[in-house]
C-alpha cells in the first residue's frame, strides 16, 4: 500500500477523534439543557446519567455507518484513490466547521454538517473526475450523487423547525395552565399521570430512536411493538403511571426530577447510538475502503489505484473496540470540554425564566419587528377574551419568589424541563416511525424555545435579545449546510489537484485553525462568568469584587507604563500589541459592568445601600479610566504606524516628567486596591493634585511651542491628546480608589 494512503487513514483517525470532541461539545446541548437548566440534580449527577447513556449507546450501536459509505454518493462510481481523498476532504471541512460553531457557543446539526459535507466533497470529486476525461459534461455529476436523500433532509429541516417550535409552545401553554408555577399542590393529584405520560414518551423514544439500531434488540420485538403501537403505548402509560404513583406517595420520591433524568438518559442514549455516524462514519468508510484495497493487493491484483469501490455498498461492520474508544472520548468531552459549556450556556440563557443577568445576544431589526408583531397580536387576543377569564388565566403565570440563596435558583422549573424532554422525544419518535429524517438538535432546541415563549420567559425587557439569539442560531443552521457543502467541496478539489502536497498543507492549516479557535474561545470567556457569579456569596462578595477591580487596575498600570516606554523607543511592534491589550481590557471591563453588575448587586441586598452605590461608582470610574487608556494607546500606535516625526527634546523631557508622577500615582492606587490598605489615601489625593498641576504646565508649554510653530501639527495634536488622557486617567483612578475604600470598609 502506498504511503499516501497510510497518511490519509491516520489523518482520518485523528480528525475523527477531534470530530468526536467537537460533536459532543455541540450536541451535549440536546440532552443536558433541560436537566441543567432546571437543576433536576447536581451537575455531576446529570453528567453521570448522560455519560452512562452515551457509553451504552456507543457500545451497542451498530451505527448507521452506511450513510457515510453510500448514503449520499454512489461509491461504485469512484475509485479507491478518489474515495480516500473524498473522505479526507469531508473530515477536514467538518472538523473546522463544528469547531467554529462551538467556539462561538452556537448549537448546530452534526447530521447536516456530515450530509452536506459528503455531498460537497462528492460533487467536487465527481467534477474533477469528469473534467479529467474527454467528452466531459457537467450533468453527469448527478449519476454520482444520491439526490433523493438530500431532498429529504432539506425538507425535514424546514418542517422540523416550525413543527417543534409550534408544538413546544402549545404543550407548554397547556401545561402551565394546568399546573401554574405553584405546581406542588396539583402535582399531588395529577403528578403520577403527568410523569407517566412523560415516561411513556421517553421509553418509546428510547426504544425506537435510541435502541432500534443496537445489536441486542430483536427485530421481531420491534416489529410487534410497531404493529400494535396504540396498545403498547396504553400499556406502557398504565405501568409508568402506577410506578410513579408508588414512588411519589409511598417512597416520597420527586418524580419530576426522576422523569427529567430519565429523559436525559434516553436522549444521550439516542445521541450516541444514532449520531455516532456523524463523527466516525467517515473514518469507518475510509477504513473500509482501505481494507478492501488491502485485500485486493493480497490477491495479487496489482495497484489498487483504479479499484472501483463497489465493496462500500455492502453492510458496515464496526469493530467493538472502536465503539468503546469512541464512547470513552465522548464521555471525556462531555465532562471536560469548555466549548460544550459555552454551547449549553447559550441554550439555557435563551430559555431562562425572568429578566436581568447575561443576555448573550444584541438586537437586530428582524427581532424587533417580531417582538412588535407579537405585542400587537397579544393585545388583540386580550381584547377578544373576557376580562374575568383573562385575569384567571394570567394568575396561572404568577411567578414564584426566587430563593435568596443563588445556588437554589434555576433557569426554569421542572414542569418546563419535563415538557422539553417529553415533546422532543415524542416528535423525534413520531418522525422516526414515519421514516422522516430530522435533526435532534433542531427539534430539542426549537421545543425549548417554544416552551420558553409559552412560559413567558421572554418578557418585554429580554424578548428582543432572546429572539435575536434564536434567529442567530437558526440562521447558523441553514448556513451549516451551505458552509459544509462549499468547504468540503473546495477542500476535496484542492486535495485531488495537489495530491500529497495538498494533504500536508491542509492538515497544517486545520491544526492552525484549531489552535487559533481555542485561543479565541478562551479570550471570549475571559471575564467573570456566570459560574463564577454563582459561587459568590455574602461572605466573599467584597473580596471577589475588589480582587477583580484590583487586577484590572494592575493591568492598566502595566499597559500604560509599557506604552510610554515603547513610544520613546519608537517600538511599533510593541505598541501594536499594547493597543490590542488595552482594547481587550476595555472590552472586559465593559462586559463586566454590562453583564455582571446586576447579578452582583442582587447579592448585596443584605448590605447597606451605600455599599452598592460605591461599587457602581467604582466600576464607572474604572470604565472611564480604561477607555482613556484605549484612546491613549490607539492614538500613539496610529502615530508611530504612520511614520510621523518623533517628539523633540523638549516634548520628551516634559513627557518623562509627567510620566514619572503618573506612574507613581498608578502604582500607589494599584497597591492600595491590592492590599485593601487605604491608610495613605490622603497622600494619593495630594499626589494627584500635584500631577494635575504638572500636566497643566506641560500642556501650556506645548501650546506655546505650537504657537511659535516649533512642532508639527500632528505631533502637537498627539501630545495634547496624550496629556488629556493621562489627566483623565489620574482623575478617574483617584476617584476609583475613594469609592473602593468605602466599598471595602462599609
Amino acid at each position: 500500500m502506498d504511503t499516501i494512503y497510510w497518511v490519509i487513514i491516520i489523518a482520518l483517525l485523528m480528525l475523527a477523534s477531534f470530530d468526536l470532541i467537537n460533536g459532543v461539545a455541540n450536541d451535549a446541548v440536546n440532552f443536558l439543557n433541560s436537566a441543567i437548566g432546571s437543576r433536576a440534580a447536581h451537575v455531576r449527577v446529570v453528567l453521570t446519567v448522560a455519560s452512562i447513556g452515551v457509553i451504552i449507546g456507543a457500545i451497542f450501536s451498530s451505527g448507521m455507518m452506511e450513510i457515510a459509505r453510500s448514503g449520499i454518493f454512489n461509491p461504485e462510481m469512484f475509485t479507491f484513490h478518489e474515495v480516500m481523498f473524498l473522505f479526507l476532504g469531508v473530515m477536514i471541512a467538518e472538523v473546522i466547521l463544528l469547531d467554529t460553531f462551538n467556539t462561538f457557543g452556537l448549537p448546530t446539526s452534526t447530521t447536516v454538517s456530515l450530509v452536506f459535507g459528503l455531498l460537497g466533497s462528492s460533487v467536487a470529486t465527481a467534477l474533477f473526475k469528469i473534467y479529467s476525461s474527454a467528452n466531459a459534461h457537467a450533468t453527469e455529476v448527478l449519476e454520482f450523487i444520491n439526490t433523493q436523500k438530500c431532498i429529504e433532509i432539506i425538507s425535514a429541516i424546514l418542517t422540523s423547525v416550525v413543527v417543534a417550535f409550534t408544538v413546544g409552545t402549545v404543550v407548554m401553554w397547556i401545561s402551565r395552565l394546568l399546573f401554574s408555577f405553584h405546581y406542588q399542590k396539583s402535582l399531588k393529584w395529577f403528578g403520577s399521570l403527568w410523569c407517566g405520560l412523560g415516561m411513556t414518551a421517553i421509553c418509546y423514544f428510547a426504544i425506537f430512536k435510541g435502541m432500534k439500531s443496537m445489536t441486542f434488540m430483536d427485530p421481531n420485538f420491534l416489529a410487534m411493538l410497531d404493529s400494535h403501537a396504540g396498545l403498547s403505548l396504553l400499556v406502557t402509560f398504565a405501568i409508568c403511571s402506577a410506578v410513579m404513583a408508588i414512588l411519589q406517595h409511598f417512597l416520597m420520591v420527586n418524580i419530576l426530577r426522576l422523569t427529567v433524568l430519565a429523559g436525559t438518559f434516553s436522549l444521550a442514549l439516542a445521541f450516541a447510538g444514532n449520531d455516532l455516524v456523524n463523527f466516525i462514519g467517515v473514518f469507518m468508510g475510509g477504513l473500509g475502503a482501505f481494507e478492501i484495497a488491502e485485500g485486493y493487493l493480497a490477491a495479487g491484483n496489482g495497484s489498487p489505484h483504479d479499484l472501483m469501490m463497489v465493496g462500500l455498498t455492502g453492510e458496515a461492520h464496526v469493530n467493538p473496540l472502536i465503539l468503546i474508544t469512541a464512547g470513552g472520548i465522548m464521555v471525556c468531552a462531555l465532562w471536560f470540554s469548555k466549548k460544550a459549556k459555552s454551547v449549553i450556556a447559550t441554550g439555557v440563557e435563551l430559555s431562562r425564566q425572568g429578566e436581568g443577568g447575561i443576555e448573550r445576544f444584541g438586537s437586530v431589526p428582524p427581532a424587533r419587528a417580531i417582538v412588535r408583531m407579537a405585542i400587537a397580536i397579544g393585545t388583540g387576543l386580550k381584547m377578544a377574551i373576557p376580562a374575568r377569564m383573562l385575569v384567571r388565566i394570567n394568575h396561572r403565570w404568577d411567578p414564584v419568589p426566587q430563593p435568596l440563596n443563588p445556588k437554589d435558583r434555576t433557569a426554569f422549573d421542572l414542569i418546563r424541563a419535563t415538557v422539553n424532554l417529553t415533546v422532543a422525544a415524542m416528535l423525534i419518535t413520531s418522525a422516526t416511525s414515519l421514516q422522516l429524517p430530522l435533526s435532534t438538535t433542531y427539534v430539542t432546541f426549537m421545543v425549548a424555545m417554544g416552551s420558553s415563549l409559552a412560559d413567558k420567559a421572554w418578557g418585554r425587557e429580554s424578548a428582543v435579545y432572546r429572539v435575536t439569539g434564536v434567529l442567530t442560531v437558526i440562521s447558523g443552521w441553514f448556513m451549516t449546510g451551505l458552509a459544509a457543502f462549499t468547504l468540503a467541496g473546495v477542500t476535496a478539489y484542492i486535495l485531488h489537484y495537489g495530491q500529497g502536497y495538498a494533504i500536508g498543507i491542509l492538515l497544517a492549516l486545520t491544526a492552525f485553525i484549531l489552535v487559533k479557535s481555542t485561543i479565541l474561545h478562551r479570550n471570549r470567556e475571559h471575564r467573570l462568568s456566570r459560574e463564577e457569579i454563582s459561587e459568590i456569596n455574602e461572605d466573599n462578595i467584597v473580596e471577589v469584587c475588589n480582587s477583580r477591580v484590583s487586577e484590572q487596575v494592575e493591568s492598566l498600570t502595566s499597559i500604560y507604563a509599557e506604552t510610554v516606554e515603547a513610544l520613546i523607543q519608537q517600538d511599533r511592534k510593541s505598541l501594536k500589541e499594547l493597543a490590542s491589550k488595552a482594547d481587550n481590557l476595555a472590552t472586559t471591563c465593559q462586559d463586566y459592568h454590562k453583564y455582571d453588575i446586576l447579578p452582583i448587586l442582587y447579592k448585596m441586598q443584605s448590605r447597606s445601600l451605600d455599599t452598592g452605590y460605591h461599587f457602581v461608582q467604582a466600576l464607572d470610574h474604572l470604565n472611564e479610566a480604561v477607555t482613556s487608556l484605549r484612546i491613549f494607546t490607539d492614538s500613539i500606535f496610529s502615530y508611530i504606524d504612520n511614520n510621523h516625526t518623533p517628539f523633540n527634546v523638549d516634548q520628551t523631557a516634559d513627557l518623562k516628567e509627567v510620566h514619572q508622577e503618573m506612574l507613581k500615582l498608578l502604582n500607589d492606587v494599584s497597591l492600595m486596591l491590592k492590599t485593601s490598605n487605604y491608610s495613605k489615601f490622603d497622600f494619593t489625593v495630594v499626589a494627584q493634585e500635584q500631577l494635575l498641576k504638572i500636566i497643566a504646565k506641560a500642556t501650556k508649554r506645548q501650546i506655546k511651542r505650537a504657537q511659535r510653530n516649533q512642532n508639527r501639527t500632528r505631533s502637537s495634536i498627539l501630545y495634547l491628546s496624550m496629556l488629556e488622557e493621562m489627566r483623565s486617567m489620574a482623575i478617574q483612578l483617584r476617584a476609583l480608589a475613594g469609592d473602593q475604600r468605602y466599598f471595602v470598609t462599609a
